[in-house]
């Protein structure tokens, strides 16, 4: 019954076997320590949607991506000593290259040559034919743009 919800969740049978094993190995772990409150059929089946639950927060993870995203398999990873912060600076940049991707296209081509290229208003003002008060209102919303949607990333 356990590897049936965890392989019709998951459609991976092997997934599906280690995760009914997971739930067998802990149980008998915490056995002396275990207080099931309802049946142990209902605490069973709990325990595999919890299973898959992780295996899904565990195969999504944004940082599961970026060693993927990389070509990066774990030993590789470790190998490469790569810092937690160094993986969320990815995570980060990825997440923020995709909200400007998201700016109607004058505003991406003003927030590009001002941040990328170190340009000033005048300067993009001349290089895309606008006044600078134009430049100046693309960076303002650009940015009110990043910061709304950046904030939202990094509180979820």
């Amino acid at each position: 019954m356990l590897f049936e919800i965890c392989h019709q969740q998951t459609q991976d049978e092997v997934s599906a076997e280690e995760m009914v094993q997971d739930i067998f190995i802990s149980l008998w772990k915490r056995w002396d320590n275990l207080e099931i409150s309802s049946s142990l059929e209902g605490y069973l089946i709990k325990s595999a949607k919890l299973k898959v639950i992780d295996y899904y927060r565990e195969r999504y993870s944004p940082k599961r991506q970026v060693i993927e995203t990389k070509g990066l398999n774990q030993e590789h990873y470790a190998e490469m000593q790569v810092t937690e912060n160094e993986i969320e600076y990815e995570i980060l940049a990825h997440h923020a290259n995709n909200v400007i991707e998201m700016l109607p296209t004058q505003c991406q081509a003003v927030f590009k040559l001002s941040r990328h290229k170190q340009m000033t208003t005048q300067e993009i003002a001349i290089e895309l034919g606008l006044s600078q008060k134009t430049v100046k209102n693309h960076l303002t919303k650009a940015l009110s743009h990043m910061r709304l949607h950046l904030i939202e990333r990094v509180t979820t």
